[in-house]
């Protein structure tokens, strides 16, 4: 087949999905941290996004000590100790938090951390670091002046 491609299997287009069912979604990301900085990483998680700190089911207690957490959506971050642990240059955990975007931003300024910000795709974008250094990319909604005072896109 001289460099094309074939359809999936399943009979789907290929601008659909192979699933029957439904579309996968993300159940969690693991974070590696420092292995002496994963209480500053729990902090973060709580007391700067809202993230609230979850038990694993016995199962999962074989695994040790967990450091999971849960947002309202049910999606969770885990907490992995690396004790050669450096912050990716580029990858990110990107996260909507629509009407907390503003309080969770003041927060993060109040507690010293910069957070560039850009407005794109209709949405505003702010990008922090965590304790140990990975970076997150906050989403929330454009206020109505900033859409007032926005060029009109053109699509």
């Amino acid at each position: 087949m001289s460099g094309q491609h074939e359809r999936p299997a399943s009979g789907a287009d290929l601008h659909g999905t192979a699933y029957a069912a439904t579309v996968p979604r993300i159940d969690h990301v693991n974070l590696g941290v420092p292995v002496d900085g994963l209480d500053r990483e729990a902090a973060f998680l709580v007391d700067m996004l809202g993230y609230r700190r979850v038990e694993g089911g016995p199962e999962a207690q074989g695994f040790g000590t967990l450091w999971w957490f849960e947002g309202d959506d049910g999606s969770q971050v885990h907490l992995s100790p690396d004790p050669e642990h450096r912050p990716p240059a580029r990858a990110h955990t990107a996260i909507h938090l629509d009407d907390a975007f503003e309080a969770t931003l003041q927060r993060l300024r109040d507690d010293g951390r910069d957070c560039g910000e850009i407005a794109f795709d209709g949405y505003r974008h702010a990008f922090t670091r965590d304790p140990a250094g990975n970076t997150w990319e906050l989403i929330g909604p454009v206020d109505a002046a900033a859409r007032a005072n926005s060029p009109a896109r053109s699509g």
